[in-house]
């Protein structure tokens, strides 16, 4: 690993740093090894840097190519497709047969809309939840992300053992500097499994309540199933006072099962957000 060099990407990064904020364009990148990596090019399960180290890519692009860097069916649709035109504003044939796929697949999609990314999404379920229900908060847990927007970035990034709080009332602290003070209140926040203590809250704050929103699986802080019967006692307690129950499943949604975490674990959800990996999908 000592003969490894760097020399063409730290070059990039400072001629990055003169024009990009902090030299990327995604906080993420800065944690690479020993600094952020310039790639050149991918193949399958591979991808290889400025300086031409290679190294298998376990996260595929954070999820989109689920199908590896440069598969040759998926190169030659774009290819083809792109010939015809790039953007319509407007309808066209492969976003129905998209849906219709999709449709057939995924247990809670009976309708879809279709977003730029998956923090849109997420905010999007919120407006309908909050739509449907006249209330305005929504319940969710710690360490799960859902976005980068202001009302998902408190108590998604695990903090230190002296930051946390007490169980039943964990401190939502914020993931950067810059959040909007007021959109802490949008949320209440819950430890993940805790079946009983999300029982009792909603109980007391029902009425306040909007949507609950999970990972079916916690995947962004570390890989935790949910406990046995806990996504059913979700289901449930949202049957029971008229909530949305919302499943976040970015990173579980084509993976656990090719209808997500909801077909594996057979609990539906109300909505549910499906994003990356079927930007890989072949006609």
């Amino acid at each position: 690993m000592s003969n490894i060099k760097y020399t063409k990407s730290e070059r990039l990064l400072q001629r990055a740093r003169k024009v990009l904020a902090g030299g990327v364009s995604s906080e993420f990148r800065k944690y690479n090894h020993p600094h952020a990596l310039f790639y050149a090019h991918g193949k399958g399960s591979r991808v290889y840097d400025a300086d031409g180290n290679e190294y298998l890519d376990f996260t595929l692009s954070q999820g989109p190519l689920i199908l590896g860097h440069s598969h040759p069916e998926v190169v030659k649709a774009v290819s083809d497709y792109s010939k015809d035109g790039q953007l319509y504003a407007g309808q066209h044939l492969k976003e129905i047969e998209l849906a219709e796929k999709l449709h057939a697949v995924i247990p809670s999609a009976e309708l879809m809309r279709f977003c730029l990314d998956g923090s849109t999404a997420i905010q999007t379920a919120f407006r309908v939840a909050r739509a449907k229900t006249g209330r305005q908060k929504f319940l969710r847990f710690e360490g799960h992300y859902h976005g980068w927007l202001d009302n998902v970035s408190w108590g998604n990034a695990a903090p230190s053992l002296s930051d946390m709080g007490d169980r039943e009332h964990p401190v939502a602290n914020p993931w950067s500097k810059g959040l909007a003070e007021g959109t802490k209140h949008e949320s209440l926040l819950l430890p993940w499994n805790d079946l009983a203590l999300v029982e009792k809250t909603v109980a007391e704050k029902h009425q306040e309540i909007a949507a609950i929103i999970t990972e079916p699986v916690m995947c962004n802080n570390n890989c935790i199933e949910p406990a046995p019967g806990f996504l059913q006692g979700l289901r449930d307690i949202c049957d029971q006072y008229g909530i949305a129950l919302i499943f976040d499943e970015v990173i579980t949604g084509f993976r656990l099962g090719l209808g997500g975490a909801q077909e594996y674990f057979g609990i539906i959800p109300d909505m549910s957000i499906f994003a990356k990996a079927f930007a890989s999908v072949i006609p």
